[in-house]
């Protein structure tokens, strides 16, 4: 598929890191698990970490976190490039929200 030179350049972005980190908020679920989407080393991903708990050991209470799961995982250059379409608005990068906006659903 034939890219424009603005999406090359937000794919180079992503790949080269520039892009890593939080996309938006995290939300916790009313069973106390904890879901985000965020950017590691280029590749977008959506997780949730179920909640921790606690048990007695004989001496004191411990705490232990819960099972992290992906739920969620844009690899591919058109699964990235979807990934910046919907969620771009989100991100603080200036390029990234300008192509976002052009697939913003028209009232």
């Amino acid at each position: 598929m034939r890219r424009t030179s603005e999406e090359k350049n937000l794919l180079e972005k992503l790949l080269s890191g520039a892009l890593d980190g939080l996309v938006g908020n995290d939300l916790t679920t009313t069973g106390g698990s904890t879901v985000w989407t965020e950017i590691k080393n280029g590749e977008p991903a959506r997780y949730k970490q179920g909640p921790g708990g606690k048990f007695f050991n004989g001496k004191e209470n411990e705490r232990f976190d819960g099972v992290l799961h992906t739920l969620e995982k844009w690899t591919t250059d058109d699964e990235k490039l979807d990934f910046i379409q919907k969620l771009g608005w989100l991100m603080e990068d200036a390029d990234v929200k300008s192509y976002s906006a052009k697939f913003k659903p028209k009232k």
